[in-house]
């Protein structure tokens, strides 16, 4: 067994994967490959407790895409997000409504698709339902139109964005949790 993994291995050259520099250009790991060629569009997970020091933020993995190398050095771009499933698991109880969206939203460089969970203190009605789902679309349209990828990534993940739209849910029922649930890169301009 030892030794198919040494001839696979062979002949093969490690390259640093580094995050975006919005980021702070940390590493993220090294991965194999026998050409540079092969290591273009990988993508690469992290845990977001991992890259901001913030325990809290345990259940978020980021997704990058590599998609340039120099001397060795993997360059990623932001790609996605989502969160994990114990933490979804954890927050929907039984006398709860679960209200979830998934709209693509035009930013200054690209689209992005959002899908966002919203859990209330008791269950709701379905045109309570409605209303929620319309609210949290309105405002999260508001809120991307004037934002480029790296302005949402960081407000995302500083936690800017949750708080401001469940304040502003908790006008229409009382909310337990606001979270952006996952995004995935669509288009970059």
């Amino acid at each position: 067994m030892k030794r198919r993994v040494k001839k696979k291995l062979k002949g093969k050259e490690w390259y640093k994967v580094v995050a975006p520099k919005f980021l702070g250009d940390l590493v993220l790991g090294e991965t194999p490959a026998l050409d540079e060629k092969n290591v273009l569009g990988r993508k690469v997970e992290a845990s977001l407790m991992e890259i901001s020091n913030d325990p809290t933020k345990y259940y978020i993995k980021l997704i990058f895409k590599i998609n340039d190398i120099r001397g060795g050095v993997a360059r990623t771009q932001f790609y996605g997000h989502e969160c994990t499933r114990d933490f979804l698991a954890r927050i929907v109880h039984k006398r709860s409504s679960r209200i979830d969206t998934n709209d693509v939203f035009t930013l200054k460089d690209g689209k992005l698709r959002i899908k966002t969970i919203t859990v209330t203190t008791r269950r709701v009605d379905t045109s309570v339902k409605t209303e929620i789902r319309k609210k949290v679309v309105e405002l999260l349209k508001e809120m991307t139109a004037e934002m480029g990828i790296e302005d949402f990534v960081k407000s995302f993940i500083l936690g800017k964005i949750q708080p401001t739209i469940k304040k502003k849910l908790e006008k229409i029922y009382p909310v337990k949790v606001f979270e952006i649930m996952k995004s995935n890169l669509e288009e970059v301009s």
